[in-house]
């Protein structure tokens, strides 16, 4: 007769061998999965530093073609605006180097900037003394519904005085902007307000900035730039490449002002601010025929067509 010591010790080695089984079959598999992802970690290694040299390459690739179009630059914009007086409205918050750019592209091609014009907080009607001083600034006959709406006239009355000049049986509109804190007025040729504005002039609109702005393009930017399309005046409307709001894509977007004007979606950019250039000089030889220069889609193509020479 088995005795139960018998059985006990024969159930104890069972469960020793199992256990001593799982232990091995476990240290196979855990060993099989350690080699598994210390070869995949290594192909990883590897096309990393494949991707690196890549990187650099593409990085110095791009420095030389910026350092090529900064070189380029004046050669290609030359003389195309000889002659011309522009003047640059933009607004607190725009990117500072696109302004800068754009202004010495203009100035390098010829033109003389005569003034800047920054739309500031106030001309985003702020509180209840904004609005009554901006009405009272520009004539309003009667109160706006809303603050857009008033931002909206102001940036039609002042389309108005840019295109046509002061009115010289009344107050100036624009010295009353200036004065009542809606527009700063960075003089660059001269600091006369009665010199900015007239037919003869074109304008240039700069937006696009790295935060939300304190006046709404929709509400200024846009309807200063439809009265002046629709006051015939040679209008570029241009944005940096990567902007925190919309204004280009606006314009674009209206049928009744795209390829009017010309638009650039890349003025922070070294062609971008010869896209401005070029595409002005165009639309001077051929007022209302516009275009829209840049990178995105939405653009027909980065610059302007070079005009075939005159036989």
């Amino acid at each position: 007769m088995i005795s139960f010591r018998y059985h006990l010790v024969s159930i104890v080695a069972v469960f020793l061998a199992l256990a001593v089984g799982i232990l091995m079959g476990t240290t196979v598999i855990k060993q099989g999965i350690i080699d598994q992802l210390n070869q995949q970690a290594n192909r990883a290694l590897r096309s990393s530093g494949a991707l690196r040299q890549q990187v650099s390459q593409l990085q110095s690739e791009v420095a030389a073609l910026n350092r090529f179009m900064t070189q380029a630059q004046p050669q290609l914009i030359a003389g195309k605006l000889a002659g011309q007086e522009v003047v640059l409205v933009t607004m607190e918050g725009v990117d500072p180097s696109e302004v800068d750019g754009v202004r010495r592209a203009l100035q390098q091609a010829g033109a003389t900037v005569v003034a800047e014009l920054v739309a500031t907080s106030r001309m985003g009607v702020p509180d209840q003394k904004a609005e009554s001083d901006l009405e009272a600034a520009i004539g309003a006959t009667t109160s706006p519904s809303t603050p857009a709406d008033l931002s909206a006239e102001a940036a039609t009355v002042l389309a108005q005085r840019l295109a046509a000049g002061p009115d010289p049986s009344g107050p100036d509109v624009l010295r009353q902007l200036i004065s009542g804190g809606f527009l700063a007025l960075r003089p660059v040729a001269n600091g006369d307000p009665t010199e900015i504005g007239s037919s003869v002039q074109a304008d240039v609109v700069l937006s696009g900035g790295p935060a939300q702005p304190s006046v709404d393009p929709a509400s200024f930017l846009v309807p200063l730039t439809a009265g002046l399309v629709a006051a015939s005046q040679p209008v570029v409307a241009a944005e940096a490449q990567d902007p925190a709001y919309d204004f280009v894509s606006l314009i674009r977007a209206d049928g009744t002002l795209d390829q009017h004007l010309v638009t650039v979606d890349d003025a922070d950019a070294v062609q971008g601010q010869v896209a401005v250039v070029l595409g002005l000089s165009a639309l001077l030889v051929s007022p209302g025929n516009g275009g829209d220069y840049g990178v995105r889609g939405s653009a027909s193509s980065i610059l302007p067509p070079v005009p075939a020479p005159t036989p």
